[in-house]
């Protein structure tokens, strides 16, 4: 089991507590909501099937201990009111707001600081495409957490990930690092991403990159591993026909992430709730026993380690 020597901080964002040592709170899980095929045209269904799978993400949450929080992909601009006014009236509790465009980004904080929701909100993600138009935006909107994307094409390895962090790498057209850019809007609490990137592409990293963030930063720190896991070509052929392989495969692949020592996971879409949280559940409670037997850590009231 492990422990680190430099100070680890704990972020609380709407009650969920990110961060911490090794065992000493359970891995916070984010299910993506609104992505995939069925999700692209957004009509009743869709908005009926989002339901029933934050509903079961939370009763999972309930019954293992572990953090579940919705992540809610947003397509384009014109999704923003209909996703977000529908996951505010859904649940109380705090969220991300994902998508692949800084505008739809912006977008999103907007119509959050309207409904005055964003102390609730962490935002997903500030990377290498960040913009002028982006800052100002959280300059003006401000979430209560930022997750920072360590993904560097450049260099793949450890270093290079922790470098887009620290100076940018030489490609952000704003001055300085992620973690420059998130001091300078105020945020305060922030999660580091890892970045997860395919087999042959250092994928492994992925994974050695938690221990040594966290050693380094003392920030809670996580990644979405399923991204290395649905890019690799084997797996691709062979979940046509062993769904049921694949997903042992996907819990066996976000159990990797606490053993890393990961706060979080972005463990994909939210409809594989069942099989990850368990899995899950069962790696932080290996964690939390180790840490109380070899540290004399103890362990937050409500996680697997007492609870199940």
């Amino acid at each position: 089991m492990y422990t680190f020597i430099k100070e680890q901080k704990v972020f609380d964002v709407g009650g969920v507590k990110f961060g911490g040592q090794p065992g000493e709170y359970p891995t916070v899980l984010f299910g993506t909501v609104f992505y995939g095929k069925q999700f692209k045209s957004l009509d009743e269904q869709a908005f009926e099937l989002t339901g029933q799978y934050v509903q079961q993400q939370e009763k999972l949450s309930s019954l293992t201990g572990v953090p579940g929080l919705p992540d809610v992909y947003i397509r384009s601009v014109s999704d923003v009111d209909k996703e977000l006014d529908y996951i505010l009236n859904l649940t109380d509790g705090p969220f991300s707001i994902d998508s692949s465009e800084a505008q739809t980004r912006a977008a999103a904080l907007k119509y959050l600081s309207n409904a005055g929701a964003l102390e609730r909100v962490i935002y997903n993600s500030l990377n290498l495409g960040v913009t002028e138009e982006e800052v100002k935006a959280l300059e003006k909107y401000p979430p209560e957490c930022i997750l920072a994307l360590a993904y560097n094409p450049k260099d793949m390895g450890v270093d290079g990930r922790a470098q887009i962090l620290v100076d940018g790498a030489g490609m952000l057209c704003v001055g300085g690092g992620l973690l420059d850019i998130v001091e300078s809007v105020g945020v305060e609490k922030i999660l580091l991403d890892t970045g997860a990137t395919p087999f042959g592409s250092m994928g492994c990293e992925t994974l050695r990159a938690i221990p040594v963030f966290k050693n380094r930063f003392g920030l809670p720190t996580g990644c979405s591993i399923h991204n290395t896991l649905e890019s690799w070509p084997w797996m691709k052929d062979y979940r046509r026909e062993n769904q049921s392989g694949y997903d042992c495969a996907n819990a066996a692949a976000n159990a990797m992430v606490p053993l890393c020592c990961g706060d979080y996971i972005v463990y994909g879409p939210v409809s594989s709730a069942p099989g990850i949280f368990p899995a899950i559940a069962f790696a932080d409670k290996l964690m939390a026993e180790g840490a109380a037997d070899y540290f004399g850590l103890k362990p937050s009231v409500n996680h697997p380690y007492k609870r199940l």
